[in-house]
């Protein structure tokens, strides 16, 4: 049966999978506390409230307290949510939420969901439910493989809270369905075309009767609906369904429908059948350059002496690779977080396979992980490596280096599915891969390594493009796909990953989910960078780290006609410019290191080719022209030097107040056009899991010389990162009670700058209950004003 959909909607850009139930769920009750035999948890106690008897708990102070219900005879997985009422009399409540844990629910790891914060009302019964297969957190050092537990926790309680829980238990709609496409989409009669499987299950105790139908989809779209089924109880059964939308369409684009399973008895479970437009028949290679971009990379080896530089550092390497044999690790890598020293937190240096020495203290550590720590950089040599050979392959013609590369190809394909699955705890749980202890490093290690079978795709037989294909892109490619499902630094190099093996292979499922997704490029973009440029975790590291991600997919798209350089996404490369110190530093705020703004001018190379704006020539020219590959493939012929002028400047979205005026006397370190005086006042966002509990802290140059600090940090696998650089102690604002601040925003009091000063004044209500921090800074060319308030109700103790 063919429908003509006429409803109006817009062409989806995502593939997007919504289920939703009218009709009563099937239930599972873990605890109601109705029979008179119901015992309660330890810490609880069961009474009577509102004609209802219930489990009655009670949570005191800062530190989290628990409460904790062992069940049996069902498994948690299952299952589709996990539902309870609840009331609580408490005056403030800083956390409340359930944990479920039950292997394999989560992989065996707790299953966290925090109650949104403006749902809880005190004084009141409230019904909350949480989709256990989409936990908020997914908690702890390891899977927990024994016991069946659901867990309810509350922190930062003021006084005493009283918890009410009542009809605790494990639902699941009667009705479900899948999608799985059949084939390829393809071009046939003038219409785009895909076919679908739609598999509908009943898990209910009768026989469902169940029709299919269009719910939403744009006008121009025919779907190919099948009849009636009728599912036996706890069966399934599958029909097939094909979409159509006539051509011509935006390679990449999705043409959506939306459509729906319906029983007589109001079940309504709903699949969205996205049909992404192939890219076409496009020349390799098609990642770091196109083949009409070789004759230019050519002339300037030729004819720029920086050019011939940098292409000799890339032929070099290359050349090394022929002249010695592969060596394959015989299993995947290690966390590099883990290779720092257990007493002073220093970088370990590799003495042997097996020896690790600490350069301060000379401890030498040897085992796991520090021994596999050294096979993940062995990967990623033989990926780059892939990657060199095979770009100097595209420059040369000679066919020496297609081989090399094809050979390291091969080997990857080889073994890679047989390197055992392992996470950064050597574990085969949430997050383990094959080469690398994370989907990130894994992501890290594919880009390259697909970078080189790109530029040997048509030195490669057929045979060795499949067998390379099944081997190692495809199943390394789904992998990695399969994490990136937020906002955040590794999904967006989880999306240069999958995104490159989709262009490579002209596979435009994964090509158009790295780029048009829900977490794809252009939605990073768009929620992760915040309106002052600066990507939203607030620590300078992972912008740049940020940066480098989106770099291999931005370029990639562009060379097969998909121009991904929005304004939002230059914003990105000026604003470190824009907030930099007098020395071209930045303020080491959160999860960072001290880092420069004029040192990666590999990452601006692409983005001054592009925009030709100063502030980008600045942070290229400021060392000297690099030569590096990314200069080579995607730079201007040339940069000219440039110093824009740089003023006070509140960047608000960012939370952070930069003040600036010139001093009588400075440094010679500071840059022209930088005012050597310089105040970072941060009252923003508190980063998630990369912020610092910091707020109304700052970084001060004193004519150019750095006087406060902010203290960054280290490798997250030592205890100090934790112990130190994330406690507010470390930071330079106001510790209250002796205990760090809660995660939290401030708020901006003013801001005012002139020649001769500049000044600001922000507070926060709410680092510590009950008590406002006040700080204002005003900036004159000799001398710093800083005044810092703490105003309670109570005493407390300040230390500054």
């Amino acid at each position: 049966m063919r429908t003509q959909a006429f409803i109006t909607a817009s062409v989806l850009l995502t593939i997007t999978c919504v289920t939703s139930a009218v009709a009563a769920p099937v239930v599972h009750v873990i605890a109601d506390f109705e029979s008179p035999d119901a015992v309660a948890p330890p810490g609880g106690e069961i009474v009577e409230l509102d004609g209802n008897r219930v489990l009655r708990w009670e949570a005191v102070g800062r530190d989290p307290e628990f409460i904790d219900l062992a069940y049996s005879g069902v498994e948690a997985a299952e299952w589709d949510r996990v539902s309870y009422r609840w009331r609580v009399d408490a005056e403030r409540l800083g956390w409340w939420g359930v944990k479920v844990i039950d292997f394999p629910l989560a992989d065996g790891y707790q299953a966290v969901w925090a109650v949104p914060e403006d749902t809880r009302v005190t004084g009141q019964w409230q019904e909350t439910s949480f989709n256990l297969h989409e936990p908020d957190w997914r908690w702890g050092d390891g899977p927990v493989r024994e016991g069946q537990r659901i867990v309810f926790r509350a922190s930062n309680v003021d006084g005493d809270a009283v918890f009410y829980l009542d009809d605790i238990r494990f639902e699941r709609d009667r009705l479900t369905m899948t999608a799985e496409p059949t084939a390829p989409s393809r071009l046939e009669d003038g219409l785009w075309q895909r076919s679908f499987s739609l598999t509908i299950g009943n898990r209910g105790d009768e026989p469902a009767e169940a029709r299919v139908q269009v719910t939403a989809a744009p006008a121009s779209v025919e779907v190919t609906l099948p009849d009636a089924v009728r599912v036996p109880p706890g069966g399934r059964k599958t029909v097939a369904v094909e979409i159509a939308a006539p051509a011509p369409l935006e390679p990449l684009s999705a043409v959506t429908a939306t459509v729906a399973a319906i029983t007589e008895q109001n079940d309504h479970v709903e699949e969205d059948l996205s049909m992404n437009i192939p890219l076409g028949e496009l020349p390799h290679p098609r990642l770091l350059l196109t083949p009409d971009d070789i004759p230019r990379v050519r002339k300037r080896i030729e004819t720029l002496d920086w050019a011939a530089e940098a292409w000799q550092g890339i032929k070099s390497a290359a050349d090394r690779w022929l002249e010695k044999p592969l060596e394959f690790p015989d299993r995947g890598g290690q966390w590099y977080h883990w290779y720092t020293c257990k007493e002073c937190g220093s970088r370990l240096q590799t003495q042997s396979p097996t020896e690790h020495v600490c350069p301060r203290c000379k401890i030498t550590y040897s085992g796991w992980p520090y021994d596999d720590v050294v096979l993940t950089g062995q990967h990623h040599g033989l990926a780059a490596a892939a990657r060199d050979l095979g770009l100097v392959y595209q420059l040369t013609g000679e066919d020496a280096y297609a081989e090399k590369a094809r050979e390291i190809l091969l080997g990857y394909a080889e073994r890679y599915l047989d390197y055992p699955m392992h996470n950064i705890h050597g574990e085969e749980g949430r997050g383990a891969c094959h080469v690398g202890p994370q989907p990130l490093t894994e992501a890290v290690w594919l880009i390259p390594l697909t970078q080189g079978f790109d530029c040997v795709y048509d030195y490669l037989s057929r045979e060795d493009r499949q067998t390379i294909a099944d081997g190692v892109l495809l199943p390394a490619a789904e992998l990695v796909k399969s994490y990136a499902t937020h906002i955040h630094n590794i999904p967006c190099w989880e999306n240069s990953a999958y995104g490159s093996v989709g262009i490579t292979l002209g596979n435009e499922d994964l090509a158009a989910q790295a780029i048009n997704g829900e977490f794809g490029f252009r939605n990073q973009i768009a929620e992760g960078v915040n309106d002052d440029g600066q990507w939203y975790e607030g620590a300078w590291g992972y912008h740049y780290y940020t940066m480098s991600a989106l770099q291999p997919l931005a370029v990639a798209a562009e060379n097969v006609g998909i121009d991904l350089y929005s304004d939002r996404y230059l914003s990105m490369f000026l604003a470190p410019v824009r907030m930099m110190g007098p020395t071209g530093h930045l303020p080491a705020f959160n999860d960072s290191g001290r880092a420069g703004a004029l040192g990666h001018d590999a990452i601006y190379e692409k983005g001054y080719a592009k925009w030709g704006l100063d502030e980008l020539a600045m942070v290229i020219t400021h060392n000297g022209r690099g030569k590096t590959l990314e200069a080579l493939l995607w730079g201007a012929d040339e940069v000219p030097v440039s110093n824009p002028k740089l003023t006070s400047s509140l960047f608000g979205a960012s939370g952070i107040a930069i003040l600036r005026t010139d001093a009588p006397a400075t440094s010679e370190d500071t840059l022209p056009g930088v005012p050597s005086n310089y105040v970072a006042l941060d009252f923003g966002p508190h980063g998630g899991g990369h912020g610092h509990p910091d707020k109304l802290g700052f970084v001060l140059y004193a004519a150019g010389r750095l006087v406060a600090p902010d203290p960054g940090s280290i490798a997250y696998g030592n205890p100090a990162h934790g112990g130190w650089y994330k406690q507010t102690l470390s930071h330079s604002t106001v510790v209250v009670d002796g205990v760090s601040q809660e995660p939290t925003e401030g708020e901006l009091l003013f801001f005012a700058s002139g020649d001769q000063m500049a000044m600001a004044g922000a507070q926060t209500t709410e680092a510590y209950n009950g008590v406002t921090l006040r700080r204002m800074m005003a900036l004159l060319p000799d001398g710093l004003l800083d005044v810092t308030l703490g105003v309670s109700d109570e005493e407390h103790q300040y230390d500054w």
